[in-house]
């Protein structure tokens, strides 16, 4: 699908780039939603946009996400898709400007994650601009905006687990698997954050963005750095709610030990006195006792019943 944001306010929704004509002096914004990589040259003839940031996205140097010529401004990078269940997904998201058009390429969904988490404030149809830096400027507030809402719902999570934890005094190996894909998905969205940050800085301090609305960009620095500690407390939280499950784990752990040795105690006299009388030797005087019987069984009892008592005034039980 492609969307189009004219001058005048409207907007328009296509369905090919065949089905419009392009008239850059009208246009502030087209975005290609649910785009395949055949489109792209066509696209690229149509609008005159060098698309070679499309081949480089998976590049680690910055120089490759950021790409600033004459006539162009290209930016790439991949954002978390968001999930309520599973791991996140990267997935890429690229903003080009050209003859004063915000071009932005967007995966489906990536733009389903964007209207999920922040449909209130990403609308087009309910925001008017008078120029391509303000619509611009208020798609890097939105994908701002899309840090913090997966930031807070991992923190969510984490607190929730956390609870649970203080409350609960059994654990599954479930419980361990959970905490590994928050800190997975925190570790991706602090990539992710890391990179955009990088690219925001680069755009800063470039020569051409001197109009004042791009001071803007600063405040959105500053809003991703105070996400970033956020996502740093997650992962001390993480750090903590591990270590609070694993000590749980090993009270337990020394509590089936201790029972264990309590019953290995317990059994091992009986044992010996039986073993005694299961001698074979001719000479037991024992063995010619009316009482001998009862009186060995009943040693047997005591010998197993006063350790129990030694062990409950212990208190290890």
């Amino acid at each position: 699908m492609i969307e189009i944001y004219y001058k005048n306010n409207d907007i328009k929704k296509y369905k090919s780039i065949d089905e419009f004509e392009y008239f850059p002096d009208k246009i502030f914004s087209i975005r290609f939603i649910g785009f395949i990589n055949s489109d792209l040259e066509a696209i690229s003839k149509k609008f005159g946009l060098d698309l070679t940031s499309f081949s480089r996205s998976e590049d680690l140097e910055i120089s490759s996400h950021y790409i600033e010529s004459i006539d162009q401004l290209s930016l790439n990078f991949t954002i978390p898709s968001y999930s309520m269940s599973e791991f996140f997904e990267e997935k890429d998201i690229y903003i080009l400007i050209k003859n004063d058009i915000v071009f932005t390429f967007l995966s489906l969904e990536i733009e389903d994650s964007l209207n999920q988490l922040s449909k209130f404030i990403y609308s087009f149809e309910n925001t008017k601009f008078d120029t391509y830096h303000q619509l611009f400027i208020f798609q890097i507030g939105v994908i701002s905006d899309y840090y913090a809402d997966i930031v807070e719902l991992i923190s969510k999570k984490i607190k929730d687990l956390f609870q649970k934890t203080l409350k609960s005094k059994q654990f599954k190996e479930n419980d361990l698997d959970y905490i590994a894909e928050l800190r997975f998905n925190n570790l991706l969205i602090r990539e992710s954050l890391s990179e955009f940050q990088r690219i925001l800085l680069l755009l800063k301090k470039s020569d051409k963005n001197k109009d004042n609305i791009f001071k803007k960009v600063g405040e959105e620095i500053d809003d991703l750095t105070v996400i970033a500690d956020y996502l740093q407390y997650n992962f001390n939280r993480l750090d903590d709610l591990n270590g609070n499950i694993n000590s749980k784990i090993e009270l337990e752990q020394n509590k089936i030990f201790k029972i264990l040795t309590i019953i290995t105690v317990c059994i091992s006299l009986p044992t010996l006195i039986v073993g005694i009388y299961g001698m074979n030797f001719k000479h037991m005087p024992e063995l010619k006792w009316v009482l001998g019987y009862p009186i060995v069984v009943l040693v047997l009892i005591l010998s197993f019943i006063f350790p129990l008592i030694y062990f409950k005034r212990k208190k290890w039980f």
